[in-house]
């Protein structure tokens, strides 16, 4: 048996163990491609830098940003307002999930190839619901609806790790688990983030295919536009 089919057998027995666990309940996925301290909210980890271990009211910050944010929307309801901040990159109290495990594990795989990535899966219960605020978006951009997105709004910044269970990604399966969700799932960077600013994050990788054959005196190669392939990225998370 050769390397590539032994990952690939390692990569069905996680989607199997991932379908084992959720078979009895309701289920959203968050997909990380290293192992964070906490699961939690990017304001909160901008106020954890400024607080460290002393006591903050995470909703109370969040409250003041949104008096603050109102001035450059004419949205009223403070939760569409928290989901197009998260949209365009903003630090809010909402934590990004999906409905959609194999996009779960795109993100969990997209990005720190050298090391572990993981994917975390919560149930959705009555309580849990109401204690985090679990809400889909109400009027959802084109990356929100493609990422199947769900956010979580903990009271404390932080998922309580006994709340969710974690599956460790190998970093040596990260490459061919892409590879295995773009050819058989559809799944890829570009479905992704299929938005301009899915286009701004990897224009780095591609400017210099972009501008190639452009010199004065000279023709610009026929596929200088062909996008080539994505790289994973280093980034905090997905």
């Amino acid at each position: 048996m050769n390397t590539r089919t032994t990952e690939l057998n390692r990569i069905l027995e996680i989607i199997g163990r991932i379908a084992e666990t959720t078979a009895d309940g309701d289920f959203i996925y968050r997909g990380e491609p290293q192992h964070y301290e906490k699961v939690s909210s990017s304001l909160w980890r901008e106020c954890d830098k400024v607080f460290g271990a002393e006591q903050f009211d995470i909703e109370a910050i969040q409250q003041r940003m949104l008096t603050g944010a109102k001035d450059y929307t004419h949205e009223e309801k403070d939760f569409e307002i928290l989901t197009e901040l998260q949209h365009y990159g903003g630090h809010t109290n909402l934590i990004d999930f999906t409905t959609d495990n194999h996009i779960a594990l795109f993100f969990a795989c997209d990005g720190f190839p050298d090391i572990p990535g993981r994917l975390i899966l919560f149930q959705r219960t009555e309580e849990t619901n109401e204690e985090y605020k679990i809400r889909e978006p109400q009027n959802p951009k084109n990356r929100i609806i493609a990422q199947k997105s769900v956010f979580v709004r903990p009271p404390q910044g932080f998922i309580e790790p006994e709340q969710y269970k974690v599956i460790d990604i190998p970093q040596l399966l990260k490459k061919t688990m892409l590879e295995h969700l773009q050819t058989q799932h559809g799944i890829s960077t570009q479905t992704v983030y299929n938005d301009l600013h899915g286009f701004i994050r990897n224009q780095s990788i591609h400017q210099k295919t972009y501008i190639e054959g452009f010199k004065v005196g000279t023709q610009p190669k026929e596929d200088v536009f062909q996008i080539a392939p994505s790289q994973p990225i280093n980034k905090k998370e997905a």
